[in-house]
């Protein structure tokens, strides 16, 4: 066998591996068109809770993960051997075997399906009446949240909408199908604009990251079987980064916004590339144009002063703009809605919840201690909110100091979101931190999203499975012992990692 065959031949083996495992442990027991019928119906309640399926749901996925790991460590050794087009054609027929799979693992979908119904054939905002408050509708009885208005954004809403009246409202089963295909579009489009950048940025590793995001078991999970809205996301958020290593400051600052009014937690992203962007503008007006270093011995405090005066309001009149577009395109978005006004509630609908987290876990405690339940969850909301601004602002500070470093600055934002600060966390959250560490050619933020993707299934596992199997231990102090589990194998080891390469980075090592 020639030594250049090898690497195809591992990509092609993992594949074939693969595919027998998503059909044997996912697409064959957990059918689209056999259980649709009985939505919302959930991953533990088609197998009873029985033990077999679950050993066989967490086996099915190391088993995977092994394989996406051989992947990645064969697209990292040989670069120049195996063809991006073989390694997105693969990923592709995966997500395409699972959009077979019954949504499973959330009934997100279901809910979108009901937002589209209501706005396309009753004209009414999914953001401010509830589907189920609505008569005879054709899917709001499937939804276990029918009677809760819908916390997306309002580009979201549209393209529910979009969505059911290509699909019309004879058949659940296709209108599900209509999301996934979304879904997996979105999914597709990060493949590419993950190539497009570290083609850019590092060649040499162009590959690497499109085989660590195309071949990653939760994304594809998440994508192609639960149909998350996660994906349309994330591609907006990698489209502003594309146009970000472009240096076309419009289109990334309306892709950013875009993104955060398909879902609101990638808004954070916008005013760090807006800083770096501002940055740049003052290091090229300081160094002349061209970027030619200008002698500023000779200069006077005062006309160094005043120069440096004239340089911030040159940046802040660039910047501007790209503000005042964001705000336009938010505004239209809400104002493209029946009742806009009203809708600008929906952001906090869930804001008082927590689960799976940190702070549930804070909030559990205090609870235990005496602290009513109320003021326990305030609580432990303020300090994730108080955490999430503290390093917030600390990556403002380094993206400050080091533009060209925003894009670690951001995915370390958002790891940081996903890991400590989160309250309302779910397993299908940590696909943000794997699309952006796709971007990164030293192996430390794909090893930390990639743990954290692989630690973040057993959750499903002890949520719908353990709660049931031991629940005088799982609700023990309100349920803090649940949630103690599911923390724990979450969460330990991501962040015994992470904690780790920040430390080695706050120390100035490599």
């Amino acid at each position: 066998m020639k030594p250049g065959l090898r690497p195809p031949l591992v990509i092609f083996f993992a594949f074939a591996a693969s595919f027998l495992l998503y059909l044997s442990g996912l697409v064959l027991p957990y059918s689209l068109f056999a259980h649709v019928a009985h939505a919302p119906i959930s991953f533990p309640e088609i197998a009873r809770r029985e033990p077999l399926p679950a050993v066989a749901f967490l086996a099915t996925f190391l088993a995977l993960f092994g394989l996406y790991a051989l992947v990645y460590r064969t697209c990292r050794r040989h670069p120049r051997q195996v063809s991006p087009t073989l390694i997105l054609l693969c990923g592709l027929t995966l997500a395409l075997l699972l959009s077979l799979t019954y949504p499973v693992g959330a009934g997100d979908v279901v809910d979108y399906v009901t937002h589209g119904e209501e706005l396309f054939y009753y004209r009414e905002n999914p953001l401010v009446v509830p589907p189920g408050h609505l008569p005879d509708t054709a899917f709001a009885h499937y939804s276990a949240y029918r009677m809760a208005p819908s916390n997306y954004g309002p580009l979201w809403t549209w393209i529910s909408a979009l969505v059911v009246g290509v699909c019309g409202r004879e058949s659940l089963a296709l209108n599900l199908l209509g999301f996934k295909a979304v879904a997996i579009a979105a999914y597709l489009a990060q493949a590419e604009l993950i190539y497009a950048v570290l083609r850019r940025r590092h060649p040499d590793r162009a590959l690497a990251g499109l085989a660590f995001f195309a071949w990653n078991p939760l994304v594809l999970y998440e994508f192609a079987a639960n149909g998350h809205n996660d994906a349309a996301m994330m591609a907006f958020s990698l489209l502003g980064i594309y146009f970000w290593e472009r240096r076309r400051p419009l289109g990334m600052t309306a892709a950013l916004t875009l993104s955060f009014l398909v879902k609101i937690p990638t808004a954070p992203l916008l005013p760090l590339f807006l800083l770096a962007y501002m940055c740049d503008i003052r290091g090229e007006a300081r160094n002349g144009a061209g970027g030619r270093e200008r002698d500023v011995s000779v200069r006077s405090p005062a006309r160094s002063e005043a120069e440096g005066r004239k340089v911030n309001l040159a940046s802040l009149r660039r910047v501007l703009p790209l503000v005042l577009l964001s705000g336009a395109l938010v505004m239209l978005a809400y104002l493209s809605l029946p009742d806009p006004l009203a809708a600008l509630t929906n952001l906090s609908t869930r804001s008082g919840l927590l689960t799976h987290s940190l702070p549930a876990v804070l909030s559990l405690t205090l609870q235990r201690v005496g602290l009513n339940e109320t003021a326990a969850g305030q609580v432990a909301q303020m300090a994730a909110l108080g955490a999430f601004a503290v390093a917030f602002i600390l990556q403002l500070a380094r993206t400050w100091l080091r533009p060209g470093a925003v894009l670690r600055h951001a995915f370390d934002l958002m790891l940081f979101l996903l890991l400590f600060a989160t309250p309302w966390f779910q397993p299908w959250y940590v696909t943000w931190a794997v699309a952006l560490a796709a971007l990164f050619p030293r192996p430390e933020a794909p090893l930390q999203a990639g743990l954290f993707s692989l630690t973040v299934v057993f959750s499903y596992v002890v949520y719908g499975f353990v709660w049931f199997w031991i629940p005088r231990e799982a609700n023990w102090g309100n349920t803090l012992g649940i949630t103690l589990m599911a923390v724990a194998t979450t969460y330990l080891i991501p962040w015994g990692y992470t904690l780790r390469v920040w430390g080695r980075l706050g120390r100035g090592g490599r």
